[in-house]
Parts: structure tokens; C-alpha cells; sequence
């Protein structure tokens, strides 16, 4: 039975992937473009996936407003809610992932993280311990250890893939850097340029 669910699951996010991928083949493929090492673009900047919502109740966020997942909780990564932001890199190199987010819990290990993955990557859970404030410490959640989100992206297209986690967990902007790139100077950058590329 547990088998035949997983089967299910899987063949249903890889004919929503491809059904994604064809629909790009046919509209042009947008992207944003890293430079100098740093891509930076709102969470809100592409069409929103069933489960998440744009809000903008909580004060000092930027672009149009934010986006919170307002389904219910998840544990397991399925593909909920799945958001998929195109990323072209012309400096190859290990990337690190922050997010500028908010959640507002009574307690900090509740309503605090989403899932991530690159490409064809594995699922990663990012989280914040943050409290009812904009904060860009988000990191991963790997077995219990935390550390910060990196990835070995070679130059050329890559994907960030966002899933819905823990209800009432905000996003506002995304942020992916180069380990050459100065401490915290993506808290301040301007956006990514978008690009279009037709097939």
C-alpha cells in the first residue's frame, strides 16, 4: 500500500514538472540573471502555486508584498505547493541560499521553514528561528544539523525550487550568492535583471 502511494506521488510530480518544462518551451524561458555573483529577486516575482498566498498585513516588506504558505502544514516533501525560479549563472562556484522571512509563532521551532531544492537536487528543509520580525538568517535542516544552504552550481540555467512546509511561513525575498561575494552586501543589492530566452 505505502509503495503504491510513493509510486503514485512520484509520477505525479514528474508529470507536473513536465508539463512545466513544456510550458516554458512555449512561452520563452524567464530568468533571472546572476551578476557579479549574486542573484537576488522577491519571492512574489513569479505565478503563485496553489497553497501560497500574496499578502502584505506585515509591515516593512518590499516589492508587492510577500508570499505565506496558508496550506496546512507538511512534514514530507511532495511537491506541494511547488514554485520553480529560474536562475542563470555565469560565475560558476558554490552559492549560498538566504531568504528574507517571517513567521510568528508562540514558539520558535513552529511555522518556521519551507522546503528547497536545485535542479534534480534532494529536498532540504530551510528554516528560521527568528521571531515575528524580517530576519535573512534562514539555513538548513539536515539531520539535525544547521548549517547554511550552499550549492555547487556550474555556469549555465538552474532551477530553485520552493515547497510548502509549516502554515503561515512568509517569504519576502530571495537571495543566492557567490562565497566571493562580500558579507552581507545581498541584504542591500538591487534586483536581478530578468532575461528572456525563447526556444
Amino acid at each position: 500500500m505505502k509503495l503504491s502511494i510513493i509510486l503514485t506521488l512520484t509520477i505525479t510530480f514528474f508529470c507536473n514538472g513536465l508539463l512545466y518544462s513544456q510550458s516554458l518551451k512555449k512561452a520563452g524561458i524567464e530568468s533571472f540573471q546572476e551578476i557579479d555573483g549574486m542573484v537576488i529577486f522577491e519571492a512574489e516575482s513569479i505565478p503563485l502555486t496553489e497553497g501560497w498566498s500574496l499578502e502584505n498585513t506585515v509591515e516593512d516588506y518590499s516589492g508587492e508584498g510577500y508570499i505565506t504558505w496558508i496550506d496546512s502544514t507538511i512534514i514530507e516533501p511532495k511537491g506541494q505547493g511547488l514554485l520553480a525560479y529560474n536562475i542563470l549563472i555565469t560565475k560558476p562556484g558554490v552559492y549560498t541560499l538566504k531568504m528574507r522571512n517571517y513567521h510568528s509563532c508562540a514558539d520558535f521551532t513552529e511555522c518556521n521553514d519551507v522546503f528547497v531544492r536545485m535542479d534534480e537536487g534532494t529536498w532540504r528543509k530551510n528554516f528560521n528561528h527568528t521571531l515575528s520580525n524580517w530576519d535573512w538568517n534562514s539555513q538548513q535542516d539536515i539531520h539535525h544539523i544547521f548549517t547554511d544552504s550552499q550549492f555547487l552550481l556550474k555556469e549555465g540555467m538552474h532551477t530553485l525550487y520552493i515547497s510548502g512546509r509549516s502554515k503561515d511561513f512568509s517569504i519576502d525575498k530571495i537571495a543566492l550568492f557567490h562565497k566571493d561575494t562580500p558579507e552581507n552586501s545581498y541584504k542591500s543589492a538591487q534586483l536581478s535583471k530578468v532575461i528572456v530566452e525563447n526556444n
